[in-house]
């Protein structure tokens, strides 16, 4: 359907309610969304709660919370028609907390206006209003030193759930489902004493709309996982949150209508500050940063080597995310294979992938749309283009005089020719240490140590 029919046939969206209650050991969370009385969504969260916490859930605290997570879940029905109103009835935002959350809007979704050709650029595309009077309410104060570390099924968040655990410094690992069999299993390996488990619920009207061709893509999801997260920190009593964001993922896609659009925008050191702004001003005293944020992938990739207990059970690939395998075909699983190799090599990169990709020649087009310049680079979570070229050298190693596979040899050809400057880039990518981070001083001291 064409966005500007939709924005004139449904030109409000409300986040009208949200309301919860504890049943059976749950903290279970509605809000409500209409997009111009026309079409209406009832989400759900799940929190699994301690009964020595139920007190806490009747805070004005905990209701601020729940309030700033319906409007970081809105964006997944907004979406559908990019309505130029949304009103936000269901509680209060004063006019700097709105231009927080439009800018959110503008640079999280900016994946979506680039896929669906929206024109996001005119001043008054979004206007956002709130209709409540303001309801006064304290910072959420956490004491103590316990970490709370959200796990995918990916190495990044398996770097950061291991060497934090490792060294006593991880307290809990906080799952969102719907997720994977093989989330449940690195948390398993990992030996940490306490998992806590969320559940959101989308309502199956939105997927309605999506196969009737409505409009559908890309959240700014890492920005709905830090509000999951800080609920959970909240009833829980964890003081800090460990994120697993890279440097990597500051890199943009692809410039559109003069503005950048970034695939991980939500993940960026960019972001990171504003959201540790936000929340220090409207929410909590609750520490959130990124544990991994002054490295690139490759570095990572380079510590994960060392975890070989976890190889058969790692899935990063999002296409085969639910069957729990690589599917060998994407972006995100070229990327990662790149990435690993040059610390793994060829034999046990089997246990990792069913096959070395690098024979699989006519992966060469998803290559370039990986590394050169003149493509889009792939709406992932992947490397960066140089350290993928350096991933790619440093692979070369391993065969030494013997004949490159097929996926290799194009690579070789084609982006590897100047080898003085790439080694030199190599050193720097390889030893690369940003201090545009967050890491308070137990953490960085830690990350060092891996590194």
């Amino acid at each position: 359907m064409d966005y500007i029919e939709l924005r004139k046939k449904y030109p409000r969206f409300e986040y009208s309610k949200y309301y919860y209650q504890l049943v059976n050991g749950e903290l279970l969370i509605n809000f409500e969304y209409n997009i111009s009385k026309k079409i209406y969504f009832l989400h759900k969260v799940v929190f699994d709660v301690d009964k020595k916490h139920w007190n806490i859930t009747h805070s004005l605290e905990l209701s601020n919370l729940v309030f700033h997570l319906g409007l970081a879940e809105m964006f997944s029905y907004w979406k559908a028609t990019c309505s130029p109103l949304i009103d936000v009835s269901a509680g209060y935002l004063s006019e700097k907390q709105i231009i927080w959350w439009k800018d959110l809007l503008i640079n999280g979704m900016s994946q979506y206006f680039y896929e669906n050709k929206i024109d996001f650029t005119p001043d008054n595309f979004v206007n956002m209003t709130s209709s409540k009077k303001e309801t006064k309410s304290d910072l959420v104060q956490v004491d103590g030193e316990k970490t709370l570390i959200p796990v995918g099924g990916g190495k990044d968040s398996l770097v950061t759930l291991e060497t934090l655990v490792r060294n006593d410094l991880g307290h809990a690992a906080l799952v969102v489902h719907p997720t994977t069999f093989y989330s449940t299993k690195i948390i398993e390996k990992s030996g940490i004493k306490e998992v806590i488990s969320v559940s959101r619920g989308l309502d199956p009207e939105i997927l309605n709309l999506n196969s009737q061709g409505f409009l559908n893509g890309h959240i700014p999801y890492t920005n709905l996982l830090f509000f999951i997260s800080l609920i959970t920190a909240y009833i829980k009593g964890y003081k800090y949150i460990a994120f697993s964001n890279e440097k990597s993922a500051d890199e943009v896609n692809i410039k559109y209508l003069g503005k950048n659009i970034n695939h991980q925008y939500s993940k960026t050191f960019e972001f990171e500050n504003d959201l540790r702004s936000y929340n220090r001003k409207y929410l909590s005293d609750i520490n959130l940063f990124s544990f991994l944020r002054p490295l690139y992938d490759i570095q990572i990739a380079k510590i994960f080597s060392k975890y070989e207990k976890y190889f058969e059970i790692v899935r990063s690939c999002n296409v085969g995310q639910q069957a729990g395998v690589w599917c060998c075909n994407c972006p995100k699983c070229l990327s990662t294979f790149i990435l690993l190799f040059p610390f793994i090599g060829p034999t046990k990169i089997k246990k990792l992938f069913p096959h070395n990709l690098y024979e699989d020649g006519h992966l060469s087009r998803l290559l370039d749309d990986l590394i050169s310049e003149k493509k889009v680079k792939p709406f992932e979570c992947v490397g960066t283009r140089e350290e993928l070229k350096v991933g790619l050298l440093l692979s070369l190693k391993h065969y030494h005089n013997n004949e490159l596979p097929k996926l290799l040899k194009y690579a070789k050809i084609t982006y590897l020719t100047n080898k003085k400057d790439l080694g030199s880039k190599t050193k720097k990518v390889l030893n690369k240490w940003d201090n545009n981070n967050n890491l308070p001083e137990k953490f960085s001291e830690l990350l060092r140590k891996e590194t």
